[in-house]
């Protein structure tokens, strides 16, 4: 068991996966972050704990809670709000105040076409321009995909994937492409709770998209990267016609 952890905590290091804090944790973590600006470290710590699920969609934010929790006080708060609004992590409401974006079935597959549109370009712009580096890390993230599968982590697998398809974006050369991705993939992670298909499924198709951008071949990553996710948009189609 111990082996184990010992394992995951160094593959979630090598692929920069942020873990969730134990008990007070993650006042410990503000602690140890040097930012000059204390809403800065409260914007951070409050990204962690939306992205790990402390904070769920549709939760509300009180301030007084959050400013005891984290040791702060209030004032700090409104500036990190205004920056987890505009990464639509969280809704500020007149008079309501601020509570944890949710999604409804709707937007959900709303992003889903729109990420059937734009992730293939993303796919085809590293299989073009892609360095030996960019493949090199590619390769290595898509490794710390299967050894997490391996070792059964399900958050830390949906944690790797969100981590591979948002490096691809990143490498297409498209700045444009990599910010709206890294935009609607954020608020996506956060309320799609776990992956749509097998652990293991997701992992090969991932690994055959690597053959391609290996390859340099633009057409057939596009492809890839399209028939990747039109399946788990039909997988979640299919589950929410299932809930009665």
């Amino acid at each position: 068991m111990v082996g184990n952890i010992c394992q995951r905590e160094k593959l979630i290091f090598a692929c920069k996966i942020l873990t969730a804090p134990d008990k007070g944790g993650i006042v410990k973590q503000m602690q140890k972050i040097d930012y000059p600006d204390l809403s800065e470290k409260v914007y951070r710590a409050l990204r962690i704990m939306i992205l790990e699920g402390e904070l769920v969609p549709g939760e509300k934010l009180k301030q007084d809670v959050l400013a005891t929790r984290l040791g702060i006080s209030r004032t700090p708060l409104a500036a990190a709000f205004s920056k987890l609004e505009k990464e639509m992590l969280i809704e500020l409401l007149p008079r309501r105040g601020a509570r944890v974006r949710s999604l409804d079935s709707k937007e959900l597959l709303d992003l889903y076409d729109i990420r059937i549109r734009l992730e293939p370009l993303g796919a085809s712009g590293v299989a073009k321009n892609g360095t030996r580096e960019d493949l090199r890390t590619l390769r290595e993230l898509l490794s710390v995909y299967k050894a997490l599968v391996d070792i059964d982590n399900p958050r830390e697998v949906r944690r790797a994937d969100y981590d591979f398809h948002l490096a691809i974006a990143r490498m297409s050369g498209n700045e444009s492409l990599y910010r709206i991705i890294s935009a609607f993939n954020i608020v996506f992670i956060c309320n799609q709770g776990g992956l749509l298909k097998p652990a293991k499924t997701s992992y090969e198709e991932h690994a055959v998209l690597m053959e391609a951008l290996s390859a340099h071949d633009e057409t057939r990553a596009a492809s890839i990267m399209s028939d990747h996710l039109t399946d788990s948009r039909y997988r979640l189609l299919s589950s929410l016609q299932e809930v009665p």
